[in-house]
């Protein structure tokens, strides 16, 4: 088929021409989100996703079972700090009874409890499409009114019983609260992480 002097013809054309290099590929897609990698990465930048190594598979899916157990546990302590803030807004909202009393400042009192019941509501309501800033703005307003309750009459706050149980009332509501304000904020990280929509 080839002759001897063909092949040396071909050899001699193939030395006039430039020689090309094979390169090695300088980018890696990624198996799981196809997000393009430099070669050298052992995971992924975007996801983390094992590149190289398919025995990692295990320990990445591990990991993403791992967040969402976790990111499960925060949204019930969220759900429990907007219920709470929803009792609190119930709890106000009784406050139209006053206009019932023998008070002179009754309409004083029915517009500030219906006002704050309002605000209580809407913050529930609003920790539901962003649950950080509206559990991070309730516990700084029952950071306020606590103060405000406890320093208004300072002497009675520990003497009497009324005092310490309305102290002990506004620590722990301040407690539910902080705890909702970390679920949410683990929240936030684990959905950035995982890439979850909210």
């Amino acid at each position: 088929m080839f002759s001897e002097k063909n092949i040396l013809l071909l050899q001699r054309i193939n030395a006039l021409l430039p020689h090309v290099e094979r390169r090695k590929p300088s980018a890696l897609l990624c198996r799981h989100c196809s997000y393009v990698n430099e070669m050298e990465f052992s995971f992924c930048t975007n996801c983390g996703y094992p590149l190289h190594n398919k025995l990692l598979e295990d320990v990445f899916y591990k990991r993403i079972h791992q967040r969402t157990n976790i990111r499960f546990k925060a949204e019930s302590s969220v759900m429990f700090a907007r219920t709470v803030l929803y009792v609190i807004g119930s709890f106000l909202f009784m406050g139209i009874f006053f206009i019932f009393a023998e008070n002179n400042r009754k309409y004083l009192i029915v517009s500030l409890a219906l006002m704050l019941s309002g605000l209580f509501f809407f913050l529930a309501f609003w920790s539901r499409k962003n649950p950080f800033t509206a559990l991070l703005t309730a516990f700084i307003v029952l950071i306020a009114f606590s103060a405000i309750n406890i320093f208004s009459s300072f002497i009675q706050s520990f003497t009497t019983l009324a005092g310490v149980t309305g102290m002990l009332l506004c620590l722990v509501l301040l407690f539910v609260m902080l705890k909702g304000v970390q679920a949410a904020y683990r929240i936030n990280l684990i959905n950035e992480e995982l890439q979850f929509k909210i």
